[in-house]
């Protein structure tokens, strides 16, 4: 049956043959054969065969010539180390984050794990701002409880990641019940607004930066002095702006695209 014969609404049955093949030929050292990648792909020969063909002319796989079996060759990797994916995510980030100062008129910070601890990437500032809260990009801190941004970061892990990172924020002996309940709570909602724990007067509003697995990659932070922007406004226009920021740079670093809500 052709490619096209089976394809639904964003279906590419031809390009999935050759992920589902990449994706096997990655897991395999000693390679395999024709029949081989047919069998563990659920495929008949036929259906793979031009598909291996255009992968081995594009350099992706290669074919022993004396034992006739396929391996995938470094071209992915290539390809990955053209956009190393710090690099990639500031590129991405900074006309994002630059919008929001803009139209907010607030600052915001973009925070990584690096390490055990926090390393913050990237900052954004509008030119118009005489008075604010600025964390200095390289600036690196402890994965602690009273950062948003480690918060955030480990609210949105993978189960056992998330135990990890939340048995790194507390000290030794303490009781994890009230922060797992805490970050549940992030979950749900998908966002922070709390007064700062390491600068009094400051309020931080913190979202997450989803990868394509879904698991934060990062935080976005916007620390907001009080008195300069209403508590209101906080909430109406600053944070649905966070909120949309975080969202447009996930969806580009591969997560599903989603509606932010407040």
């Amino acid at each position: 049956m052709a490619d096209d014969e089976n394809a639904g609404p964003g279906r590419a049955p031809a390009l999935e043959k050759g992920l589902d093949i990449l994706e096997l030929l990655a897991s395999q050292k000693d390679g395999l054969l024709q029949k081989e990648v047919a069998g563990m792909t659920g495929r008949s020969a036929s259906e793979i065969f031009r598909v291996l063909g255009v992968l081995e002319r594009r350099g992706y796989i290669a074919r022993d010539a004396d034992s006739g079996r396929y391996w995938l060759t470094l071209k992915l990797f290539e390809l990955g180390n053209v956009h190393p994916p710090l690099r990639r995510m500031l590129e991405l980030a900074m006309p994002l984050m630059e919008t929001f100062a803009t139209g907010s008129g607030c600052s915001c910070h973009l925070v990584i794990r690096h390490n055990d601890g926090l390393m913050v990437i990237a900052h954004a500032q509008p030119d118009a701002q005489l008075m604010g809260w600025t964390v200095k990009v390289g600036a690196y801190f402890p994965l602690a409880v009273r950062y948003a941004s480690a918060r955030m970061i480990a609210a949105f892990q993978h189960d056992e990641t998330r135990e990890r990172l939340l048995s790194m924020m507390l000290d030794p002996g303490e009781d994890p019940s009230d922060l797992r309940r805490r970050l549940a709570r992030l979950r749900e909602d998908g966002f922070e607004m709390h007064q700062s724990g390491i600068a009094p007067g400051v309020t931080d509003i913190s979202c997450p930066v989803l990868n394509h697995l879904g698991v934060a990659a990062a935080a976005l932070t916007a620390p907001i002095v009080d008195g300069l922007i209403p508590p209101d406004r906080q909430k109406v226009s600053v944070l649905p702006a966070l909120l949309a920021t975080a969202a447009e740079l996930s969806a580009r670093l591969g997560a599903p695209r989603s509606q932010p809500t407040t």
